[in-house]
């Protein structure tokens, strides 16, 4: 069986080529999809619950060359402040809410400290940040004195609970909860320290300049409105507006405009996916409705030697397998492949969270891809089975000698 089955995949080279690789493309696509689609939802429910503030107020001239995914994302990828004067302005605000300052630093690399990759230093104040606690706890807030930090889940170079940064070596009092934003990749310290840091920083002295010494600045204020009152949070929006200094980004607001623009995105994957599958299996069908009146005189013959109509449908039923499973293998991998690739491309144009599914739930996606391809394959080639009960041997014979 297994030399007939080889013997036929040969003689049909090119429909053979065909199929796997239209299998292949249609797994890679669906599994691309599955996996990214899975991932950027679980990245927003996490940002979700653990983001921490409703509101977030930049300064005004950031939004001119950062987009507001950006700032809300990755933690401003860009140096920018304003006067800490606001803090008090917004907290002045009338309602249950919760204000708390950060002071972005610069981004870290190997170049200057023991972390691996971009890593982003931000200062937060301990005695009002909530976002940080959110993602460890109170307690690791408290021990953030001038020679500790907190760093992401996603920080490299931590060795024996400390890391330096710029020659001077801190300890790593905690690791925050992932989060699938650019907090992952965030060290954060005191607020003062970070300051300090930045104040000697070469290149950053026009920015001090501009806006004064780093000890009065801050980059973003955190707001957290309690029970998301509706009339507190038109108040904060209008006091930060009323500013001059600043712009309000209201977290419910960004992600459903980053969430709109993902399902553009992900209707035209998944339309392309669907494509791919419709040509895969009129292919499947072709080949497989086609074969039984081509190789009638071949069918024919073997049911002369002895062969029955279910050695017959066994056949058939093993040369789908081979092609099918071929090209799922090939598709699952390429999907795994292809995920971090498109990842990168759609967020070089639209910042969003990104939490990687654990194995279990890819797996289980894999499994569902795997099992519909299984299943729409196996209907493709019921037509042609049925032929093949219906086959005659002698008459098939003779009419093949015709044909």
């Amino acid at each position: 069986m297994n030399h007939l089955i080889a013997h036929s995949l040969k003689m049909h080279k090119i429909q053979t080529a065909s199929i796997i690789v239209s299998i292949a493309l249609s797994v890679m696509l669906m599994t691309t999809f599955g996996l990214v689609y899975g991932g950027v939802q679980q990245g927003i429910e996490t940002s979700k619950a653990r983001g921490g503030a409703d509101v977030m107020a930049v300064p005004t001239d950031a939004m001119q060359y950062i987009d507001e995914t950006e700032l809300l994302y990755t933690g401003a990828p860009a140096p920018v402040y304003m006067d800490e004067g606001i803090v008090d302005k917004i907290g002045s605000v009338e309602g249950d809410i919760k204000v708390s300052p950060q002071f972005y630093g610069q981004t870290l690399n190997s170049g200057c400290c023991s972390t691996t990759g971009e890593t982003r230093l931000i200062g937060i104040d301990p005695s009002t940040d909530f976002v940080v606690s959110a993602l460890t706890s109170k307690d690791a807030i408290s021990l953030l004195d001038e020679q500790s930090v907190i760093v992401g889940s996603a920080v490299g170079g931590v060795t024996n609970d400390s890391l330096t940064i710029r020659g001077t070596k801190y300890h790593v009092v905690a690791t925050m909860a992932e989060t699938g934003t650019g907090f992952d990749s965030s060290i954060v310290a005191n607020i003062d320290v970070v300051r300090n840091i930045s104040r000697g920083l070469e290149g950053y002295e026009h920015y001090w300049e501009k806006n004064g010494d780093p000890s009065t600045l801050i980059s973003c204020v955190m707001i957290d409105i309690a029970d998301d009152d509706p009339a507190t949070l038109t108040a904060v929006k209008a006091r930060i507006s009323l500013s001059g200094e600043a712009t309000p980004l209201v977290r419910s607001e960004v992600v459903d405009k980053s969430t709109a623009q993902l399902q553009s995105a992900f209707f035209l994957l998944l339309v392309s996916a669907a494509i791919m599958v419709v040509i895969t299996l009129l292919q499947l069908f072709a080949r497989f409705y086609s074969s039984v009146w081509d190789r009638k005189k071949e069918l024919a013959l073997y049911r002369a030697v002895g062969a029955s109509k279910s050695d017959l449908r066994k056949l058939i039923f093993l040369e789908i397998e081979v092609l099918v499973g071929a090209g799922l293998v090939c598709g699952v991998v390429l999907g795994f492949a292809a995920q971090s690739v498109l990842i990168s491309v759609m967020q070089e144009g639209l910042a969003f969270p990104y939490m990687p599914l654990d194995m279990g739930l890819s797996i289980a996606i894999v499994a569902i891809i795997v099992v519909a391809i299984e299943l729409v394959s196996l209907l493709s080639i019921i037509v042609p089975l049925r032929q093949i009960e219906r086959l005659d041997p002698s008459a098939a014979m003779q009419q093949g000698d015709i044909d």
